[in-house]
Formats: structure tokens, sequence, C-alpha cells
């Protein structure tokens, strides 16, 4: 039985014991958890979509992570003066969907009473989820949500803009607080593609005119959000990007010919693509295959998984992939911890990692050095530990070399990634690409981690002369 199956009977197991609870959710309560001096284990409660590809990567990861931390004794929680062991719950909200979210995490809360949450993929998922989490003042380390809203649409963070009276607006300064964002925001992504068209690519192949650029991009909190930023970057940092083309359709779309038969006639340089890793691979296919759209085509992060190189075969070849973790970028890797996590991955599970687990993984150990500092597991205390963190890199790479949350409105609880651009080629014998990071040459506190140099499509047509 596969992993995703194994936990699929793990939901409906939990789905029928919380019956009665979710009975009580829907009534409106509220479940502050009984604070405790039992000597117990630490429930983590993982939020994952396990219908998609990216939901048994984080499951992995997470499963890697506790296993490691209960071989080594487990967490020291100071005020039990012991060491205790992690397990983990699943609250699959399936296809990443809102209200399936609302309902797996009010559960982890209120039947399984979960210490912390960890994980949300989708920003719209995520806006929803952590909804409970906010009322019952649980901690919620969010590793896959883009939109800045998940830390920000509080008073912290200026309500992110939101104007008063906003349904997205979170007026429970307090709750919010609660909040973690362990993941690159629609911002930071944004802001790398931009710069490597603006600025790498757009000197090779539109020396005389504006790169023109083209967005596909998901009618969602994440969609949104980066057309909103690719658009405000380009105009705040004065790129030389025209964007020619921008166009937004329903979650979960698959058919994206007449989208790509209108981007074509706008004679794009080069086009953005913003889904997850099932539409993302669709668009690439469709384009090159089905619309002849012979361009340079990029996707975001959440990407980064060994099922869209399965998904893509040939049609991936020479195309771009933003990301802030490169499995295949060693050995050496660019981190050490890499070196050790990324076989032990392959060989537990038979997979390369992706980068939602890798988010997921470091998220485990975050939360075990917030308990372990906060020497309880009271979750204020924990919270009041996590808002203080800061440990050298683990998997993912941030500007600082450490993970720090920040404090002031613009960057309220989240963290500072780095990201860089990868190319991917065909590799004959595997039957799969391959990326290989082409951009940026180097990245603070860590040096050099450019592979190798780009190369356009074979195939490549310029949108105009």
């Amino acid at each position: 039985m596969s992993e995703a199956k194994i936990s699929r009977r793990k939901y409906l197991k939990y789905s029928v014991a919380g019956v009665a609870a979710l009975a009580a959710a829907a009534a409106g309560g509220v479940y502050y958890q009984r604070a405790t001096t039992r000597r117990r284990s630490i429930k983590i409660g993982l939020v994952a979509p396990f219908s998609l590809p990216e939901g048994p990567d984080m499951e992995r990861a997470t499963k890697l992570a506790i296993e490691e931390i209960n071989s080594a004794g487990g967490v020291y929680v100071k005020e039990w003066g012991e060491r205790v062991p992690m397990e983990y719950v699943i609250a699959d909200d399936e296809d990443a969907s809102p209200e399936k979210g609302v309902t797996a995490v009010t559960r982890a809360i209120v039947e399984d009473k979960v210490d912390l949450l960890v994980g949300a993929m989708s920003s719209r998922a995520a806006l929803a989820e952590q909804v409970p989490a906010i009322k019952n003042r649980v901690p919620f380390i969010i590793t896959g949500a883009s939109t800045h809203l998940v830390t920000r649409r509080g008073p912290q963070g200026n309500y992110g803009g939101l104007p008063p009276g906003d349904p997205l607006r979170i007026e429970d300064a307090e709750g919010m607080s609660y909040m973690f964002h362990y993941c690159t925001t629609t911002f930071h992504y944004s802001k790398t593609v931009m710069h490597f068209f603006g600025e790498y690519l757009k000197p090779m192949v539109a020396p005389n005119r504006n790169f023109r650029l083209a967005i596909l991009y998901r009618d969602d909190a994440y969609g949104v959000g980066v057309w909103n930023d690719s658009n405000k970057i380009i105009k705040d940092d004065k790129l030389p990007i025209d964007i020619v083309a921008g166009r937004k359709y329903p979650p979960g779309t698959t058919d994206f010919h007449a989208e790509l038969t209108a981007v074509k006639a706008a004679k794009p340089d080069g086009l953005f693509a913003v889904d997850f890793t099932v539409g993302t691979s669709e668009i690439y296919i469709q384009g090159q295959r089905d619309v002849g759209l012979n361009t340079v085509y990029v996707a975001v992060e959440v990407c980064e998984g060994p099922e869209f190189y399965t998904l893509l075969k040939k049609w991936g070849d020479h195309q771009l992939l933003e990301s802030k973790f490169g499995p295949f970028a060693g050995p050496p890797y660019y981190l050490p911890l890499m070196d050790t996590y990324i076989p032990k991955f392959k060989q537990k599970f038979g997979v390369f990692p992706g980068m939602m687990g890798a988010d997921t993984y470091d998220a485990i150990y975050v939360a075990k050095d917030a308990i372990e500092r906060a020497g309880t597991l009271d979750k204020a205390k924990v919270r009041d530990a996590l808002e203080t963190t800061k440990m050298k890199n683990l998997l993912i790479l941030t500007e600082t070399g450490y993970i720090e949350f920040g404090k002031t409105p613009e960057t309220y609880h989240e963290i500072s990634p780095a990201t860089f651009i990868e190319q991917l080629i065909w590799d004959e014998k595997l039957g799969e690409c391959r990326p290989f990071i082409v951009w940026p040459e180097k990245v603070p506190n860590v040096g050099t981690i450019k592979q190798r140099d780009f190369k356009l499509p074979p195939l490549y047509t310029p949108g105009e002369k």
C-alpha cells in the first residue's frame, strides 16, 4: 500500500473520531486546550494535501525529522525534567481545499489536541485553515502558502494593506501572534524571476527593446499575489520588462489551450506559469506540443519535487524553475545538512526529496528548538520562543544564513529566503529532466551555487525582432 493511501486511512480514522467535536465547532465554539503537566509525547499536526503530489513529500520529510529527533532521545522539556518523543497526526486538506482544510485542522486541534501545527500548501487553503488555529492560540508554522497575508493580515502587519471591512482582515492581534511563515512569499520569488528576466535574459534575447513577458496565473491568493507583486517589482525596480499578456484561470484548471493561444498571439519573450505541479506541467506541455509556443517557461518552487520531472518528460528540456532547495545540486551540496538529508531520504523512501518536504523538515526542527527553549508545552511560551528563533540554515537558504522571523510590519513572522533559478536539462539515460542552478552565481553566507550557464531552448523564438 502506498504512503498516500496509508495516510488516507489515518484521515478516515480521524474523521470518524472527530464528528462530535466538529459538531460543537460548527456551533461556534472555541477550544482552548487545558494546560497539563502530565508527561506525554509532543503532537504535531501536519497540514498537507494528500491527493496532490506535494502532500506525500511533506509527510515523508516529517516522518524522517521526527524519527531522527526521537532516535536522538526526543525533545527535552525542562518543566518535566526529561526528554519526550514527538509524534504527528495528519490534518489532510486533500486537494488544498479551504473547506476540507478547516475541518481537518479543527479536528487536529479539538480531537487530537495537537501542540503545534506545521504545513499548509496553498495560500487559498491556508487563509482558511489558520482561523481555527488563531482562535485556539495554537502555534502554526506555515511552510507552503506564499501569500504574505498569512502573517500580515492582522494589526502587526498593518493588515497587509487590506481596507477596513475586508473579510480577510484579522482583528485578533494576540491570535495572529501564533502564526509563523517558514516559506517564500509571492514577493520573494516574483522578485527573483523578474530580475532574472530583466537583468539576465533581456540583454540576450531583446538587446534593443524591453523584454516581453506573459503571465498565466491561478485566480486565487497565490496567483493574484504573484501577478500584483510582479507588476510592482517591475515598476519599483525600473526593470526593462513589458507585460504583454496576463491571463488568470480558476484553480484546478487542466486545459490551458485557450489561454496559451492568447499568450502566443501576444508574442512574448518568456512565460511565467503560476500553478502547482500538475497544472504547471500541463502548461509547459500544452504550450509547446499543442500551441507551438516556443518560448522560455518559468515556474515557481512548489513544483520542485520528483513528480514534476516525471510529468514533464522531455517537454521540460531547457525550461526554468525558481527554487530555494536544489536536491540535484550535489554532492557536495551548498549546505552541509543536504549531504546527509538527501541520500537518507532517497534510501528510505526511494525518491528524491522535494522542496515542500524540505520546508516541512526544517519546521519540525524549528518547533523542537522552540519547545526546548520554552521549557514547556505551554502554547504562549512556545509562541514567545518561536519569535526569538535564531538557528543556522538547515535545508533552506536564507539571506542572513540564519532562521529568524521578522518583527517589522513588512516582515512580520516571516523568514528571509534566498532563491535561485534552475534550468532543466533532459537526461536520456534517466528518461527525465534534471535541474541545474544557473542564476545567481553566489548567495551571501554560502558562496557559489551556480552549476552551469543558461542556454536558450533549441526551438526558442523571441517575441519580436
